[in-house]
């Protein structure tokens, strides 16, 4: 025994002698000229991470999966609900009256709102995001679904259609006021952000840095500004990428901050929560948007952003390119003419990860995508020769990732010369210009064409059969005529030829020839 707490001993002396060594790394070893070089001690929070908003890619995380109080954070869910509603029942512009039992205590943030006031169901959003009105909050929930507690349903019913487990995340309240089990984890909490802010109306409203309300009670305006100063340009945590997000502060969770920023249409959601000084102190409070802007920075270096024409380069010429009506045998493309399109403006760009664009596997998926966003419509549907480089074909329809639909010309990289016209080219051409009509004729144009010259064809070979026929006909007749006629001469030159030779024929009794006179024979 003595010689185990001896060993015992001796084992934590070297790990004291080692402390120096193995210490942790803490916010303050934070170097702002190293964004990239982010490790999880760099950051205040307790429970962190960062995605991407479209692809739901991790792109960095501290303990993500373990549970926390959202605090007021839980407003984005009950916004986009509120927002979803409204959209599907034209209700957003609509004005709507304060139900009763909306109180909170008076330590609580509120938009002191007062029972049966009437202002916009949008107004009443945005109070309750930028004041983080826990009234208004009360308030949206009974005006959607007639009671809190059914609004609660809904938004667990919400967190399971987005994937989320009830292990992880369960809403118990509509504001985030602290309850044992009303919790979530940051993982959680920014796949509703990346999901909310999808949503336009969404993202006018945490993007607000102030928005006036107007209601019965208040005609001339009431003015809410924004907590999030991220946003607020005067602000020292200004960050320009930041497009806006949800503080939350309560004793049990401490700080928790949800935003989201954007850059090239690349949008990514940043989570802090529960930091480990739990305090309402101004320190704490730039410690957590500190981590926001730390995981922003980090997360914009993961990718690699190319601009439209870079992305076009990086396309596999076949995606890019045309074959080319009538040209040269000899053209040194084969009859194929890459396409280059401009006009797109060229401060636009997309993000995408390194790792990605160095996979070859991926890069093809990428420019597969890209390719197929870009819709091209060529002047009279056709791309003809001869070309000239520069000259413009078309026009271009590009959607960019932002959704936005982008247009530019469409215009030839080089000359493509044209292949000589064939003589029925030719013929063609001096149809076109003096008698269309003739097409109709020629069984290059008119399939029909073929039936009328088979008929024609038909029609001459019966005539001239019929002719030869007729003419064989008239040639037997002739001969026969001709043989009739011949007998006849000789039958007149046999009796001229007796009747010289016997004139006392001539006297004969008329009915008698010479032919038919029968000569004497002498009697021996």
């Amino acid at each position: 025994m003595q010689r185990f707490f001896k060993g015992l001993i001796a084992l934590l002396i070297v790990c004291l002698a080692l402390s120096p060594v193995c210490q942790a790394v803490s916010p303050s070893d934070y170097s702002t000229s190293t964004p990239g070089a982010l490790e999880p001690g760099h950051l205040y929070g307790r429970y962190c991470i960062l995605l991407n908003a479209d692809t739901g890619d991790v792109l960095f995380e501290k303990d993500a999966d373990a549970r926390a109080y959202p605090a007021s954070t839980t407003k984005i869910m009950t916004c986009i609900l509120g927002i979803e509603w409204a959209e599907a029942n034209d209700m957003l512009q609509s004005m709507v009256t304060i139900p009763n039992n909306i109180a909170v205590s008076s330590d609580a943030s509120s938009m002191k709102l007062t029972a049966g006031d009437r202002m916009t169901f949008e107004d009443l959003l945005y109070g309750m995001m930028l004041s983080s009105g826990n009234d208004a909050a009360l308030a949206v929930a009974m005006l959607v679904s007639g009671s809190v507690q059914a609004f609660v349903n809904r938004m667990n019913d919400k967190a399971e259609e987005l994937g989320l487990n009830s292990r992880n995340t369960n809403f118990v309240n509509v504001h985030g006021l602290h309850e044992v089990n009303h919790y979530t984890t940051a993982r959680d909490i920014a796949t509703i952000m990346a999901y909310a802010v999808k949503n336009e109306t969404f993202r006018s409203i945490i993007g607000a840095t102030e928005h006036t309300v107007v209601s019965d009670i208040w005609p001339d305006g009431k003015s809410f500004e924004t907590k999030y100063d991220l946003i607020l340009p005067t602000s020292n945590l200004y960050y320009e990428p930041c497009i806006g997000g949800k503080t939350g502060y309560t004793k049990a969770a401490g700080r928790s901050f949800v935003g989201a920023a954007e850059q090239s249409g690349l949008t990514l959601v940043a989570v802090s929560l529960n930091p480990k000084k739990i305090d309402e102190s101004d320190k704490s409070y730039v410690e957590a948007f500190t981590d926001s802007i730390r995981l922003f920075k980090y997360g914009f270096l993961q990718y690699d952003f190319k601009s439209f024409k870079e992305m076009c380069q990086l396309c596999d010429s076949s995606l890019m390119s045309v074959e080319v009506q009538n040209a040269s045998r000899d053209d040194a493309g084969g009859g194929w003419l890459e396409l280059s399109i401009t006009d797109i403006p060229a401060n636009y760009a997309e993000g995408y990860l390194k790792s990605d664009m160095n996979d070859p596997l991926k890069l093809d998926q990428i420019t597969k995508n890209f390719s197929g966003r870009i819709r091209i419509e060529f002047n009279n549907n056709q791309v003809k020769a001869p070309l000239f480089s520069g000259e413009v074909l078309g026009t271009a329809y590009f959607t960019g990732m932002d959704e936005a639909v982008y247009t530019g010309s469409v215009v030839a990289s080089r000359d493509v010369e044209q292949e000589p016209p064939t003589m029925d080219e030719m013929v063609d051409e001096w149809l076109d210009g003096n008698a269309p009509w003739l097409k109709f004729f020629s069984p290059r144009h008119n399939r029909a064409a073929w039936l009328i010259y088979a008929a024609l064809l038909g029609l001459i070979v019966f005539v001239i059969v019929r002719a030869g026929r007729k003419k064989r006909q008239r040639n037997r007749a002739r001969r026969a005529a001709y043989e009739r006629r011949k007998k006849e001469y000789q039958r007149r030159m046999q009796r001229e030829e007796y009747l010289r030779r016997h004139p006392e024929a001539r006297n004969a009794a008329p009915g008698k020839t010479a032919g038919s006179a029968k000569p004497k024979v002498k009697k021996s």
